[in-house]
């Protein structure tokens, strides 16, 4: 393999590593690049490569993880603090990533995919049982199989960007974005405007909640944003200065059950077409406090339609009834409870030649509601109904 392929093939690998969990690489010098990429391999189980070996459709999940400092880093305890569901499909050349609102209302799975019995926010079943639960409960709130999965420490972020050489993003607010006061181990701050931001800076940019009037949903939109950012910045890349320093950003702040070698390498390779067209969605909930804590509830159309974009990107068939473990709003008031609509859910990014396309996903509307019947009992599961990730 020539110098230029192999770059291109790293460069690919990087690609959707970065959009679906920083899981795909390959290596300019073989012995040093597959010792790095070793210490993010953390398999659950011997999962089939006939997806990847066969250039099929792909659903990864990708999280960003708040392990703080100390043993929680060591041992990647900690929160879930973002999710994202990407599919990769090389046969309509289309990549779909989809965030999920972390407080929404789910029955959280165990890491064997059996249910806890515990109803709680979504982000708590990182908590429950680690990466294994958190795509146990994705699966079954999604009806959909998920392949791959990664996860990226805040150190990764920070790391990566600067690798990188940092990104351009455009600060719409008229203050200084800060997370200082929340988190006083990050100072950075973002002034109003097109700023070019290293690491820390964009961490801190696609962290800060409290001040946006979106909240939680801002900061989902800023994150899609700052990972669109770092794929075009890998595709101006032509240096392997660059990308050694990438693997050092990457080993040791990330963990992925997708293990690389050089039979694998032809097969990533056609995925990088659907890179090239990115599709956004945020799976978006209504507000709701219950017993005092304050959760996001999915209604069901919403739901439905979140899941059939993700089955329609697959080269799927849509599903006609909603199967999930979320507790949705109907289920909670009544099949006639009036729900805010959805708009504005979807946005699109084209690359080409490292060039950002527009990635917008506006305000989703949200509504109070009243308070929670505890006695209630969640809609049927995956499980009941037999058809997860059924064609």
């Amino acid at each position: 393999m020539t110098i230029g392929k192999k770059i291109a093939a790293m460069l690919t690998a990087i690609i959707l590593t970065t959009l679906g969990a920083f899981t795909l690489y390959f290596f300019t010098i073989y012995n040093a690049t597959a010792s790095e990429l070793s210490k993010t391999y953390t398999p659950f189980s011997k999962k089939s490569n006939e997806v990847i070996e066969a250039t099929e459709p792909l659903t990864i999940l990708f999280m960003g993880v708040d392990t703080g400092t100390g043993s929680r880093e060591d041992d990647w305890a900690g929160n879930s603090d973002s999710m994202i569901l990407v599919t990769v499909n090389p046969d309509t050349k289309t990549t779909t990533m989809m965030s999920l609102e972390r407080d929404i209302l789910v029955d959280i799975s165990k890491k064997n995919g059996a249910p806890s019995g515990t109803q709680a926010k979504l982000n708590a079943a990182y908590a429950e049982g680690g990466a294994q639960s958190a795509i146990a409960t994705i699966e079954d709130m999604m009806n959909i199989q998920i392949d791959r999965y990664a996860m990226i420490n805040m150190q990764g972020l920070i790391d990566l960007v600067d690798a990188v050489g940092g990104i351009t993003v455009n600060n719409t607010f008229d203050f200084d974005i800060s997370i200082e006061e929340q988190e006083p181990e990050y100072t950075a701050t973002i002034p109003p405007g097109v700023q070019k931001v290293n690491g820390e800076q964009a961490l801190v940019y696609a962290r800060m909640r409290y001040q946006d009037p979106e909240g939680d949903y801002g900061r989902q939109k800023r994150q899609r944003e700052v990972i669109q950012l770092i794929v075009a910045k890998l595709l101006s890349m032509n240096s392997v200065s660059s990308y050694n320093r990438i693997l050092k950003a990457v080993s040791g702040n990330v963990q992925t059950d997708v293990e690389i070698t050089t039979e694998t390498i032809p097969q990533l390779l056609g995925y990088r077409d659907a890179l090239k067209n990115i599709k956004t969605y945020q799976l978006a909930g209504l507000d709701a406090t219950i017993d005092g804590v304050s959760y996001q509830i999915v209604a069901t159309d919403h739901m439905l339609e979140m899941q059939n974009i993700l089955q329609t990107s697959l080269g799927r068939q849509a599903y006609t009834n909603v199967v999930t473990t979320a507790v949705l709003y109907e289920t909670l008031y009544g099949a006639g409870a009036e729900t805010p609509d959805y708009t504005g859910n979807e946005g699109t990014s084209s690359y080409y030649n490292g060039t950002q396309g527009s990635a917008e996903t506006p305000a989703v509307a949200t509504n109070q509601a009243p308070a929670y019947d505890q006695s209630h009992t969640a809609v049927e599961s995956p499980e009941q109904a037999g058809n997860v990730g059924a064609e």
